[in-house]
């Protein structure tokens, strides 16, 4: 069966096709799999990905107010067709990724290997030791479970195709499902779609999905990449408040060989940083 990823990348005031293009080289290097683009873009690198499909916006625009670093910005931000992959996807397996997770270990490769219809995290954890993710991963109040889109494995079959057809249909009725679940319907979240889809299919209980083993480990939009090193290593940084034991300042962490989800786009695509990063992935 053919394998591979599929990447979504619609550029605003952040240039997401080259975070695209790096997560891409990437899962190439370290899973060894053809890499799928979906943009409206007509500019992208040659030579990086196995197929670009082009699809254009139809939906709704949001814009989201995201803290990067000390700062904070009011950008456009275009996440509704994740609903269109099983769809979009050339391959009979498919591992879909934002195009912010970098893959720096080959863990992943194991899903290929698996009899799982579809399979997500169901957990998430903040490198800067916060719980503040996993306390809010809920959807709605009290909410069911959260579920994260971030990272997702499925096969071409009926219980994958009937959940990114439920996620559509969730998508086009954001607002019913707004006040059914009780959540706010001013941003959409892909997240929010797919933990109602598993739920009202699988009841997180079907023996052919999985949660993926782990943690999705992520760095909020509040933390920097402060540096990256030729060895591999990556230095992140954030601000941290005073503490009976603590003076305020900047608090720091390194990872290497891991794979990280990173929110704060700004600091990937700052120019320097995203050179370093790419000459990770060579």
């Amino acid at each position: 069966m053919s394998k591979g990823a599929v990447i979504f990348a619609y550029n605003s005031t952040i240039d997401y096709v080259a975070m695209a293009t790096l997560a891409a080289r990437l899962v190439q290097k370290h899973l060894d799999i053809p890499v799928t683009l979906i943009t409206n873009a007509t500019e992208v690198e040659s030579g990086v990905f196995d197929q670009i499909i082009l699809q254009g916006l139809v939906d709704k625009e949001y814009e989201r107010v995201f803290k990067f670093g000390s700062s904070k910005e009011r950008v456009v931000w275009h996440n509704q067709n994740r609903s269109s992959a099983y769809d979009l996807s050339p391959y009979d397996q498919t591992l879909l990724i934002d195009a912010d997770y970098l893959i720096f270990d080959s863990g992943l490769k194991y899903l290929f290997d698996t009899n799982n219809d579809i399979a997500c995290y169901n957990h998430v954890v903040d490198i800067n030791g916060s719980r503040g993710l996993q306390r809010g991963a809920r959807v709605g109040n009290p909410g069911i479970p959260m579920q994260w889109a971030t990272v997702m494995y499925f096969t071409k079959n009926q219980l994958a195709q009937g959940v990114f057809e439920f996620m559509q249909g969730i998508k086009e009725n954001y607002l019913y499902y707004a006040g059914a679940y009780n959540f706010t319907a001013q941003l959409y979240r892909n997240d929010y779609a797919l933990s109602i889809a598993l739920q009202a299919l699988t009841g997180y209980n079907n023996k052919n999905f999985r949660a993926i083993p782990g943690s999705l480990l992520t760095a909020n939009t509040g933390i920097d990449i402060a540096e990256v090193r030729k060895s591999g290593e990556i230095v992140f940084s954030w601000d941290h408040k005073k503490t009976e034991t603590q003076a305020a300042g900047k608090s720091f962490t390194m990872l290497k060989d891991t794979n990280i989800h990173i929110m704060n786009k700004r600091t990937i695509t700052d120019t320097d940083i995203i050179d370093q990063l790419t000459e990770l992935a060579l």
